[in-house]
C-alpha cells in the first residue's frame, strides 16, 4: 500500500467513526482518491475486520433513520440499499427488525394528509388521487397500503365540503 493510500485510509477511517459508512461507500471513497482497485478492496477489508465498516449494522441504522426523519417507505428504503450493494439477507434482516408496518400506515396517513392540504379544493377526485398515489409510490409505499388511505381522505374531504 502506497503512502498517499495509507493516508487516505487514515482519513476514512476518521469518517467511518464520525458516521456508519456500508463497504460499497467505503471502497468508492478510496477508488475516487487514487487507490487500485487492489488497494481499495484491502482498505475496506482491513476496516471490515476492525469494525470501522459493517454492513448490517449500516443496514439497520439506515433502516431506522430513513422510516424515522425522511418518511421512506419500505420499497424506497429496499431500493436505497440495494444501490449501496447491500445483500439481500442482510437488508431483509434490517427490515425485518427495525420496520414496523402498523408505523408505515400511520406515517403514510400523515404524510398523505399534509400532501392533500396542499391541493387545491377544487382538484378533480381523479387528479387529487393520482398527485396523491404518485407522491405515495415516490417516497416507497406500496399502492395496496396507499389506495384505500387515499380513497378514504378522498371521500372524507367530498363529505365536508
Amino acid at each position: 500500500m502506497t503512502e498517499e493510500t495509507a493516508k487516505t485510509l487514515s482519513k476514512l477511517m476518521v469518517l467511518c467513526s464520525r458516521a456508519e459508512k456500508c463497504e460499497s461507500e467505503a471502497y468508492k471513497y478510496m477508488t475516487t482518491r487514487g487507490a487500485t482497485n487492489e488497494e481499495a478492496f484491502e482498505a475496506v477489508e482491513y476496516l471490515t475486520a476492525n469494525q470501522y465498516v459493517d454492513n448490517e449494522r449500516y443496514a439497520r441504522s439506515y433502516v431506522a433513520d430513513k422510516a424515522r426523519f425522511n418518511k421512506w417507505g419500505k420499497d424506497k428504503i429496499v431500493m436505497q440499499l440495494r444501490i449501496k450493494q447491500i445483500p439481500d439477507s442482510v437488508i431483509n434482516g434490517a427490515i425485518e427488525e427495525i420496520f414496523d408496518p402498523e408505523l408505515e400506515k400511520n406515517t403514510i396517513s400523515t404524510e398523505l394528509a399534509k400532501k392533500l392540504r396542499g391541493l387545491k379544493d377544487d382538484e378533480p377526485r381523479a387528479k387529487a388521487w393520482e398527485k396523491l398515489m404518485r407522491f405515495a409510490a415516490g417516497r416507497g409505499y406500496p399502492a395496496a397500503t396507499c389506495g384505500p388511505i387515499i380513497t378514504k381522505m378522498l371521500n372524507d374531504r367530498q363529505n365536508n365540503n
